[in-house]
């Protein structure tokens, strides 16, 4: 929690300190859980060499990140420019006629929040939403590595290296339309209003070869 997220963002000061400026920090996170884990495979004393290749010498490693959502307010704008609070330094928000967060089964890519709770603040009010409204998408990835060392000799060594980075391709989201438009009459017409935008990086993969000698 915190009044300001950065060295030199302004507070208001034309409207109530605490219940205008003070609310969760973007960079808040409920939860994050972060695992690394390196396994060596145990390997086998084979009676043949070609299988002694195959099968022994693997190392399994990886870094597996489950991440909540960081907060988002609910913004807005207007089909034609309006001045709402005469200032040219305090904007007003939305007004927000119920919660407009929605229970994680209930959500879509079109819709991640209850839109339909969102109203344009009236000319010569600040509205009534708090800093924050909602959360965006968190964060499901799994990055994994799978190298096996191959003797060639007493002294040389060569290092197969596979780096898989989403290792599952799992779509990951991080932008979210939540801006809404409002036209003269304070009807929301945008589309995209509350609909995913963009998504992380899909699946990379990465080989190499090293020789150690």
């Amino acid at each position: 929690m915190d009044f300001a997220d950065n060295n030199g963002d302004a507070v208001a000061v034309l409207v109530p300190l605490r219940s205008w400026n003070y609310g969760l920090a973007i960079f808040d996170r409920t939860h994050v859980f972060r695992m690394s884990y390196v396994w060596a495979v145990p390997g086998k004393s084979w009676s043949m060499r070609p299988v002694r290749w195959a099968l022994n010498g693997w190392q399994l490693s990886g870094i597996t990140s489950f991440v909540s959502g960081a907060p988002l307010a609910i913004g807005y704008t207007f089909v034609n420019a309006t001045d709402l609070t005469g200032s040219p330094s305090q904007g007003a928000r939305v007004v927000l006629t119920g919660n407009p967060v929605l229970p994680k089964g209930e959500r879509t890519f079109s819709r991640n929040f209850r839109t339909d709770v969102v109203r344009a603040p009236a000319v010569g009010t600040i509205g009534a939403a708090a800093r924050t409204n909602i959360r965006g998408p968190g964060i499901n990835n799994w990055d994994v590595s799978l190298q096996k060392t191959i003797p060639v000799g007493e002294r040389v060594k060569l290092q197969f290296r596979s780096e898989f980075y989403n290792a599952f391709n799992h779509t990951q989201f991080n932008g979210l339309d939540a801006a809404a438009r409002f036209d003269a009459q304070g009807n929301q017409v945008n589309a995209r209003f509350g609909e995913f935008t963009s998504a992380l990086t899909p699946r990379i993969i990465q080989l190499a070869l090293r020789a150690s000698f």
